[in-house]
């Protein structure tokens, strides 16, 4: 499996009423990887053609950010079921896991906008 990752600095922007990170920014992070780690793999032709959509998350916050903290934020895909996706982000400040989302998406096909097998030739990108 493929880890995609990237590197955020905490701004004032990314703080709640407590002065730490708000939990929706965690979420955005963990939307935002996902979708950079799938256009930074697949054709122009593949986007075209599916995009995905969350079914469910599941996210476990474990300790907190504050303004000025460099995270890093790692995601992969775990597995396939059909139309299926389970996709897992981790964000860490250091070696500390400060939040772990798990989500499944399900591919959908553009041109019927219905539910899509996800295609072995996708499935290849992120493994």
């Amino acid at each position: 499996m493929k880890v995609f990752e990237k590197k955020i600095n905490v701004t004032e922007d990314h703080l709640d009423f407590n002065n730490h990170v708000n939990n929706l920014v965690y979420m955005q992070w963990a939307l935002d990887i996902s979708r950079e780690h799938w256009l930074s793999v697949i054709s122009n032709e593949i986007n075209e053609s599916y995009f995905w959509m969350v079914r469910s998350h599941h996210v476990e916050y474990k300790l907190q950010a504050f303004r000025g903290d460099e995270i890093t934020i790692k995601t992969y895909v775990k597995g396939y079921r059909g139309p299926f996706s389970d996709r897992v982000v981790k964000i860490y400040k250091g070696e500390s896991l400060l939040v772990e989302v798990k989500s499944n998406w399900c591919l959908i096909e553009r041109a019927t906008q219905k539910l899509k097998r996800v295609p072995e030739e996708i499935q290849a990108l992120f493994k």
